[in-house]
This record gives C-alpha cells, sequence and structure tokens, in this order.
C-alpha cells in the first residue's frame, strides 16, 4: 500500500512546466493513449485537455469574448452598400388600368447605394457592462469547472490505486491460504489430522482464488472509469505513480471555513453569475429610454437605352417641341406690343449631327457611369410609449433572474458550510479509523501466524488456524479500507475547501 506522497489536487496548477511538456507529446484526441506510468499530476493535465465535459464548458469562453466586441460595436455606425443591374424590355406600359404610354426601346439600368446608420440608445449604453459581467461570469464558470474536474479525476485516480491495492491484497490473501492448504495437507499425509481438514483448507484456499478475481474485475472496471475522466485510453498495464500518505489533520474548522468562503472558484462562479444578472437586469430596464437615430444615404443611378434610333428620334422630338414652342412665343410677342420681353433665336433649337452625336455619348452610361442623386441625412428621435406591455414582462423576468441568483449564490455558500463541515469531521474520524486498524492488522497477522506454528505442531485444531486467517483477511480489508477512506475525504475536503491541503514533500 503506498505510504508516501508526491502530490494532491491542486499540484498540477504549479506544474505549468511539465504540463508543457506533456501537451506537446498530446497530440491527438482520437485513439490518443496515456502513458504506461502515470502521475497523478499527468493524469489532471490530460483530463484538461481531453476530458469532453469540460473541453464544452471551455468552449464557452470564446463566445462570450466576442459577445464583449459586439457590446463595443454598438457604438460604432453601421454602414450598407447596395447596387443591383437589370434590363427592362420596351412596349406598352401598364399599371393596372393605367395606360403609361409606350417605350420605343428596351433599357439598361444600375443602381447603387451607400447608406450609414449611428444608434444610441440603453441597450447600447448598458451592453458593455453586460457584456463585461457576462465574460467574467464564464471565465469563473470555466475555472470552477477545471477545479472540479481536477477533483473528480483524483477521486478516481485513487479509486484505481485503491483497486491496486486490492488485487495485491487478495493475492497476498490467496499465499496464505495456499500456505495453510500445505501445512494441512502434510499434516492430512502423515495421519495427524483428519481428511476433512484438508477439504476445509481447500474450500477456504478457493474462496481465495474467487476474491482475487473480483479484485481483478473491480480494478479493471476502475481503470475505465478512470479513463473516460480523462477522456484517453489507459492499457492494461498502466501503472499509476503518485503516492500518498497518512497524516494528521492539524487546520481548524473555522480556518478551513474561511479558506472555502475566501476563495472557492465554485463560488466566485456564483458571484460573477449574481454580477452578470444584475447587469443584465439594468440593460432591460433601459428599454425605457429614448432612442436617437442619425443616418445619410448616398445614391446614385443610370439607364441606357439600347436602341439608338430611339436616342436619336428622341432628341429630335425634344428639339423641335422647343422650336415650336420658342416660335409660338415669337408670335405671341409680336401679335401683343404690350407683353414685355423680345424675341429668342428659335435656331439654337435646330437638330444637328453633333447633337445627334452628343446625345448618343451621354447615353452610353451603363452600367458604372451614375448619376450622382441628392444626398440625404434624417435625424430621428424614438421615445417607446407602449409595447404591450412586453418591456414590463422582460424587466420582470431579467429582476427575477437577478434574484434567482443572489439566492443560487447564498445556497452554495450554505452547501459549502455543510460539505466543510462533514469533510472534516470524515477526515478526522478516518484519521483515528486508520490508526485503530492498523493495530488490529498487526495484531490480526500475529495471530494468524501464533496459530500456524501451533497447528503444525499439533497444539491447534484446523478451526482455530481458518479463524486467524479471516481474522487477518478482515482486519487487512478493514485496514485497506480505512486507509482509501481517509485519502478520498481529503479530496472531499479539498473540493469543499477549494484548495490543495495536502502538505508537501520535503
Amino acid at each position: 500500500m503506498k505510504t508516501t506522497t508526491t502530490g494532491g489536487i491542486g499540484t498540477a496548477r504549479a506544474l505549468a512546466g511539465a504540463a508543457v511538456l506533456l501537451a506537446l507529446t498530446v497530440t491527438s484526441l482520437v485513439g490518443q493513449e496515456a502513458p504506461v506510468r502515470l502521475t497523478l499530476e499527468e493524469a489532471i493535465v490530460l483530463a484538461k485537455g481531453h476530458n469532453p465535459t469540460y473541453l464544452s464548458t471551455r468552449n464557452d469562453q470564446s463566445a462570450a469574448d466576442w459577445q464583449v466586441r459586439e457590446a463595443w460595436s454598438g457604438f460604432l455606425p453601421t454602414a450598407n452598400a447596395n447596387s443591383s443591374f437589370g434590363w427592362q424590355e420596351g412596349g406598352a406600359q401598364r399599371f393596372g388600368t393605367v395606360d403609361l404610354g409606350e417605350a420605343g426601346t428596351d433599357w439598361y439600368q444600375s443602381y447603387y447605394s451607400l447608406s450609414a446608420t449611428w444608434t444610441l440608445d440603453g441597450n447600447t449604453i448598458f451592453g458593455v457592462p453586460a457584456a463585461r459581467a457576462n465574460q467574467r461570469a464564464v471565465s469563473a464558470r470555466v475555472a470552477a469547472a477545471e477545479f472540479d474536474l481536477e477533483s473528480q479525476v483524483a477521486l478516481q485516480y485513487m479509486a484505481v490505486l485503491r483497486g491496486q491495492d486490492g488485487v495485491e491484497l487478495a493475492q497476498r490473501q490467496l499465499d496464505r491460504a495456499r500456505q495453510n492448504l500445505q501445512i494441512v495437507r502434510s499434516r492430512v499425509s502423515s495421519g495427524a489430522s483428519a481428511g476433512t481438514d484438508g477439504k476445509q483448507a481447500e474450500v477456504d484456499h478457493g474462496r481465495a482464488e474467487v476474491g482475487l478475481i473480483q479484485a481483478q474485475r473491480q480494478y479493471r472496471e476502475a481503470l475505465a472509469l478512470l479513463a473516460e475522466r480523462l477522456g484517453v485510453e489507459l492499457q492494461d498495464g498502466t501503472e499509476l505513480a503518485s503516492e500518498f500518505q497518512v497524516f494528521e489533520p492539524t487546520w481548524s474548522r473555522d480556518e478551513l471555513m474561511e479558506l472555502a468562503l475566501g476563495s472557492h472558484p465554485s463560488l466566485r462562479a456564483f458571484e460573477a453569475q449574481e454580477r452578470a444578472a444584475s447587469a443584465a437586469a439594468k440593460q432591460a430596464a433601459s428599454q425605457y429610454f429614448p432612442t436617437f437615430s442619425v443616418s445619410s444615404r448616398f445614391q446614385g443611378t443610370a439607364q441606357q437605352a439600347t436602341n439608338r434610333d430611339f436616342v436619336v428620334g428622341s432628341t429630335k422630338g425634344e428639339l423641335q417641341s422647343r422650336m415650336q414652342s420658342c416660335e409660338f412665343q415669337n408670335a405671341l410677342l409680336a401679335s401683343v406690343p404690350t407683353l414685355p420681353g423680345t424675341p429668342s433665336d428659335c435656331s439654337r433649337w435646330t437638330y444637328t449631327d453633333e447633337l445627334g452625336a452628343a446625345a448618343l455619348a451621354q447615353n452610353e452610361v451603363f452600367p458604372f457611369n451614375f448619376t450622382k442623386l441628392p444626398l440625404s441625412l434624417t435625424l430621428q428621435v424614438s421615445i417607446p410609449v407602449f409595447t404591450g406591455f412586453s418591456r414590463q414582462r422582460q424587466v420582470s423576468q431579467a429582476n427575477n433572474l437577478a434574484e434567482d441568483a443572489k439566492h443560487s449564490l447564498r445556497a452554495e455558500e450554505l452547501r459549502l458550510r455543510t460539505a466543510v463541515t462533514q469533510a472534516f469531521d470524515n477526515l478526522t474520524a478516518a484519521y483515528e479509523v486508520v490508526q485503530l486498524e492498523e493495530r488490529n492488522r498487526s495484531l490480526a497477522e500475529e495471530q494468524l501466524q501464533m496459530q500456524q506454528r501451533r497447528y503444525a505442531l499439533g497444539a491447534a485444531a484446523l478451526l482455530e488456524l481458518l479463524d486467524a486467517q479471516t481474522s487477518l483477511t478482515t482486519a487487512d480489508q478493514a485496514y485497506l479500507t480505512a486507509l482509501y477512506d481517509f485519502h478520498w475525504n481529503l479530496i472531499r475536503l479539498e473540493a469543499a475547501v477549494g484548495s490543495n491541503l495536502r502538505p508537501s514533500q520535503s
């Protein structure tokens, strides 16, 4: 059985160099095997790198970090760029029963729009502190999950050690039963004992063989559960190298309680969650604040006719219409001398090839020769008046969650107080039991040796020998149980206190 110590639950935190070195050798999650000789510190590092439940919790940190960045980006304007390209066939253009006329050509059309909007409201103002509080809560929750994983690995690591020692103990019991069987057979063959003594010794030997088989099965089961905790495969011959000592607990209950309530990772996680819930409640209440929004838009359009004759004809028609208007104006001035104004030169509206070429050049705008439209700028102030009680419901829910977080924090504090008290009492009692069971085992071993000598000399009956054998078996089992009860209760006390309590090796 293990009697010296090389580590505790929290020791892995101080072995950063060893952890990095081990991490370099652990490169694959699927099919990854642990080293044949495994210390508790190495087991904890493996679990942190491969335990699926812990890795799932740790992944939440990335989303929380991005949530903070997203909250800060709320103070920046949003920008959008839109563009469209299209083609429209010529022909009769109608809208319902309204005839919009005949389009004499097909059209190419393109459009762009650049817009920017800056908005400020209560959600933006309170979003940053809420996101940062949630980020700290996630970090604390990951730290608590890491500490809990260390405790779970340590407990299962100890269970495998218990299984190993159980196999060794069962093997020693089988060896003693085989020795007794040899002694009995010698006396039976010499006629000093009845043949029934030999049968009884064989039965005792068979029971010891059954005990060894069961101990081996329990060890394999514990090893499989440890592999599940680590998230890697463990070979059948894996040796657990860490050793642990039994020592007298010298702390006071008040000292342990102060340590637990001051720095326990789980309690820190509940405190961070309570602050995050309070920040979320303030963010929900900010829905009553007004919203200020400033937006601007830049736009442009390009429209090109596909039929060159249509462009030239449209130009001629427009010039002809202007010339007719000019001639009518001149005739009106000539017939009514009292009208102000002078006659205009109507020849400037005469169509020329140069004007037609210019019209064709102006038509060549598709797709990127845009005509800029006027800039628009809008300031909007929105004050929520009535939203169908949705705000009241959301604010009430947020406040309830904040209140629940306070209750959860208080419940966790009470749980830790109870856990520290129980674990400390159990550890103190376990230490005393170990001392007593160690003495009982020594006495039972002396008794068995004496009965073996007496039976060999014919001074004792077989029943006395077997009773001594049974007493030693019971004492060995009781001592092994007491020994690991101490270690398990120490791990539970460390889990309740939130810190490593095992003395360092000198």
